[in-house]
């Protein structure tokens, strides 16, 4: 069962000059979650994490709004490494630095892209990196050049990195971006064993193809504000068609979801 909240979110908006981000948005992840945030492009989900994670303020005019972490609306750094471990594609472009898998792994602990010599790292930072490593199938990359890493395999060792400050949630945004089908099969595997170890997840996509069986809880996102919340059998072809703005199919193969538009022509 769930169990405290970790983030908890009441009457939140959040603008950008002229341009509303998020709309009144109600909403509590708790530990232990297993949370798919679907929406199309543009419906909101970045800028949802985005406020999660502290980078987007929100509207404090509004009565009775607030973001609390932990139960606080007040919260540091380190708080927010302890709580939420990030993962995304725009976090994996930042790695351009040549350096060996393990170091990657390690720098999470300091939240910089690699580590430097100003940088105090003991044996016991280095254990429990290979333990991330361990965590999502990939010890064997650890002495690999992070550079010679397929998507896939990177996007794995980026997992490991989030790890290790053990955050409360994982929060793995548009996780399959950019992957060929074999780099996609990786990182569901990675997905799945830590669903099934227990691990809190928020896995953020605009594909419900995505959503691996372990996941218990959708909240669909549509024009900056929650439009569903609730169990997977909210993933059905009328809200679907409702979300996306047009009528879409989906059919379940052997645990996934496949959803298309029924319009498409051929």
């Amino acid at each position: 069962m769930p169990g405290e909240p970790i983030i908890e979110m009441r009457k939140v908006s959040v603008s950008k000059g002229s341009a509303t981000l998020l709309r009144d948005v109600d909403m509590t992840i708790r530990k232990g979650e297993r949370l798919v945030i679907l929406g199309p492009n543009g419906s909101g989900k970045s800028s949802l994490i985005k406020t999660m994670m502290g980078e987007h303020r929100h509207d404090t005019s509004v009565a009775g709004s607030y973001v609390k972490l932990r139960g606080t609306e007040l919260w540091n750094l380190f708080d927010l490494r302890q709580a939420f471990g990030l993962v995304s594609a725009d976090l994996q472009v930042n790695f351009s630095r040549d350096m060996a898998c393990l170091e990657a792994v390690v720098s999470g602990f300091f939240g910089s892209v690699g580590t430097n010599r100003s940088q105090n790292i003991d044996p016991e930072m280095e254990k429990l990196a290979i333990g991330a490593l361990e965590e999502v199938g990939s010890t064997h990359l650890a002495i690999r050049r992070y550079h010679t890493l397929s998507t896939g395999e990177a996007r794995r060792v980026l997992m490991a990195r989030a790890l290790v400050n053990s955050p409360e949630a994982l929060i793995l945004d548009e996780p399959m971006n950019s992957l060929d089908l074999t780099g996609k099969g990786l990182v569901r595997s990675a997905i799945r064993t830590l669903a099934k170890e227990g691990r809190s997840l928020v896995l953020v996509t605009h594909d419900p193809a995505d959503i691996v069986p372990e996941m218990d809880r959708v909240v669909m996102m549509k024009d900056g504000s929650v439009f569903r919340d609730g169990g997977l059998q909210l993933l059905n072809e009328e809200n679907l068609s409702m979300l996306y703005d047009g009528p879409i199919g989906l059919c379940r193969i052997e645990g996934r979801y496949v959803a298309w538009p029924k319009d498409e022509q051929v």
